[in-house]
């Protein structure tokens, strides 16, 4: 006898809030990894530098930003595979499917967002030192800082509030199998 599958139907979608923070997140990740991939022609002084103003003041605070980098790069092409993946899962968004590779990819996300964090501060601060040494420590902390953090913030939510669907489908799925399961008679 095959029990049903008690799954409550909105843990097989995405909530609204986590499409609109993967829309944000594609086109924001689009428009960051072209700025930098394109350097540099995309940063300060170059021909299409007026496509990116905010990039331009952002690498007066982070020269990651401001010149050729090989990490800030190979994260660049990173995000342009994230994008492929956060548009997938948004087209799945009402599908199961959606929502596991949503939960996969937000993981990345975030844990290049923290990579990011770390080798700045392993490096002893090497691409932003520049603004905390002309004193600027409120720019620093408003630009370099804060920004980066909804990074960090809103793909951490993204990955509760996904990891909870995906861990209660499992263990719905888990039950029915169990219930499913014909237990073995004793032998006589």
């Amino acid at each position: 006898m095959t029990s049903p599958l008690a799954v409550d139907p909105r843990d097989l979608r995405m909530p609204v809030w986590v499409v609109v923070w993967l829309t944000v997140s594609a086109v924001v990740q689009t428009y960051d990894a072209c700025y930098v991939l394109l350097g540099p022609l995309s940063h300060a002084g170059g021909p299409l530098a007026g496509l990116w103003p905010g990039h331009v003041f952002y690498g007066s605070f982070d020269h990651r930003y401001a010149q050729f980098d090989a990490f800030g790069s190979a994260q660049s092409w990173a995000n342009l595979v994230e994008v492929v993946f956060i548009v997938w899962a948004l087209f799945h968004a009402r599908k199961w499917s959606g929502v596991v590779v949503g939960l996969i990819v937000t993981v990345a996300t975030f844990w290049k967002t923290v990579i990011y964090f770390l080798v700045e501060a392993s490096s002893g601060l090497e691409m932003t030192r520049q603004s905390l040494e002309r004193g600027d420590l409120a720019g620093f902390l408003a630009v370099a800082v804060l920004p980066n953090l909804f990074w960090i913030v809103f793909p951490l939510a993204v990955v509760i509030v996904l990891g909870r669907q995906v861990h209660r489908v499992g263990r719905a799925a888990a039950t029915a199998v169990a219930a499913s399961t014909p237990t073995a008679e004793p032998v006589a």
